[in-house]
């Protein structure tokens, strides 16, 4: 009976380990993705956004004379509870990182902290696509779940958690935003949204 050593049996016990982690870790990642996409495939965004949507304000983003993009607020009324969404319909062209670098930008201006800065970064580079005129990305807000977003009505992602949301639509809606008219515009004298700020 040959004799195996010891350290060639660790090896290939290593090795197999290795290879069960990875498979499992695959398959988990597909049943991930799975269930995402079986999740948001139940609701209709594009009836969401027509039928049970009000329009809180809208306005125009413009920059030195140049238009960028129409903007809209709007409270819905959403399958899994009352929400929020920001729908933009652009006016120009972008790249995805053009979009995922001003975001970031913006937040940073807001005082959102690096650490937080650089998690969002990487997760809004698989969600962010380049865009062109006619073009929408629709940020969808859902307490305790996070911010779901769409292009062109379509479901590409959702960032969880209440923190991000705060962050993302404070770009707009915070009274510190770069963009004060438009956010008069947006809320249309009503208060900012209580998930933003408390204070009216």
């Amino acid at each position: 009976m040959t004799c195996v050593p010891a350290s060639l049996a660790k090896f290939v016990y290593a090795f197999f380990m290795s290879k069960l982690f990875k498979t499992i870790s695959l398959m988990l990642s597909a049943l991930a993705l799975s269930l995402a996409a079986h999740a948001n495939s139940s609701i209709n965004y594009s009836e969401l956004l027509t039928n049970r949507a009000q329009i809180q304000g809208q306005g125009r983003m413009t920059y030195w004379g140049f238009d960028l993009y129409d903007a809209k607020l709007l409270q819905l009324n959403h399958p899994q509870g009352a929400s929020v969404a920001l729908k933009i319909d652009y006016l120009k062209s972008f790249k995805s990182e053009n979009l995922r670098e001003q975001t970031i930008k913006e937040m940073k201006q807001l005082g959102v902290s690096s650490v937080q800065r650089d998690k969002w970064s990487v997760e809004l580079k698989d969600i962010f696509p380049d865009v062109k005129p006619g073009h929408s990305i629709t940020a969808i807000y859902q307490p305790k779940v996070g911010t779901i977003f769409l292009h062109n009505e379509k479901y590409v992602g959702k960032v969880s958690g209440d923190e991000f949301s705060k962050a993302f639509f404070a770009i707009w809606l915070d009274p510190r935003t770069s963009a004060p008219q438009l956010r008069s515009q947006l809320l249309s004298e009503s208060c900012t949204p209580a998930f933003i700020s408390p204070q009216c």
